[in-house]
């Protein structure tokens, strides 16, 4: 079974959920238009499982803490369970397909998950890898994920026993891509991601009320100093770049979705008066709030 979606589910602290694949598997297929997401963007997000998509279509760029890689048609990614990460339009179109899967389904709790799962899983350092075909251990990978997503399409008969022996075909050569960054010591990437991670769900539950850096930063009972530091190396922006983002992101959904006035979209969305609702919201998107809800557009950005 392949899942189709549009835009991201999330709890309010940024958690997305793996897709109910009606049985006991932990495991998902799925395929996303990234024109179809609101500001072309699966925004910052994060899950308890893994991912391992391809581009069919377009350029994809895939952002976590670490840094950004952008993907053509034919290239691929991993993101690890657990880390931060946001994919956007790198172009005109992004179409990609992705396989998700708790890892444990792999190996239990036993020495095999101790001693080929576990480290890649859990370090901090492997947040996401580029897959790309001049790799030849990177290429089998891909040839695997594309190999399960279309047996999960089919649903041949014993296709749970096939992806399962595609998974750990597919883990072989992710632990293999991973052995210098196991070798590699640890920096403070991770810290900085679990503050962030913080603070957007901070943001996120709390950006209808008045809310000053200080506010922000007290979340993760850090300085004022500390947030900018850890927004900027995490995100690249502001925590105040941020929190306007996504409090003109959800005014332009309660635009499309809702037929709320202006004036009461201002005050659910943190703003101190309709008129900055209105420069603020023509700043990063172009048009106005009316012109907006006339044409249903879709606009860049996303926070």
């Amino acid at each position: 079974m392949i899942h189709r979606l549009n835009a991201l589910s999330l709890t309010e602290k940024l958690r997305e959920s793996l897709q109910d694949s009606g049985d006991d598997l932990p495991f998902a297929a799925v395929e996303s238009d990234l024109t179809e997401y609101a500001n072309n963007c699966a925004s910052w997000h994060w899950h308890d499982f893994v991912e391992l998509g391809w581009v069919v279509d377009g350029r994809l760029e895939c952002s976590t803490p670490s840094g950004a890689f952008t993907l053509s048609p034919g290239e691929g990614y991993f993101v690890n369970a657990n880390t931060l990460h946001l994919h956007r339009m790198a172009g005109e179109a992004a179409t990609f397909r992705v396989i998700q899967f708790v890892p444990s389904l792999l190996a239990g709790s036993g020495s095999l998950y101790a001693r080929y799962i576990a480290p890649v899983e859990r370090c901090p350092r492997i947040e996401s890898l580029a897959l790309r075909r001049d790799d030849p251990v990177a290429g089998r990978a891909l040839d695997d994920i594309i190999d399960i997503f279309a047996l999960a399409a089919r649903e041949p008969t014993g296709y749970e026993l096939r992806i399962m022996e595609g998974l750990f075909r597919l883990w072989s050569a992710l632990y293999a891509l991973a052995a210098p960054m196991l070798a590699a010591g640890q920096d403070d990437a991770d810290a900085h991601a679990d503050r962030v991670k913080t603070m957007l769900t901070f943001i996120h539950t709390h950006f209808d009320e008045p809310l000053t850096v200080a506010d922000i930063a007290a979340a993760a009972s850090v300085s004022e100093r500390e947030a900018f530091r850890s927004f900027r190396k995490v995100l690249d922006v502001t925590p105040t770049g941020y929190l306007l983002r996504h409090r003109v992101n959800s005014a332009a959904r309660m635009l499309a979705e809702t037929r709320m006035s202006v004036t009461e979209i201002s005050l659910a969305c943190g703003f101190s008066s309709p008129s900055y609702l209105c420069k603020v919201f023509h700043d990063l998107n172009g048009v106005s709030p009316r012109d907006y809800r006339r044409g249903g557009a879709k606009h860049g950005g996303g926070a």
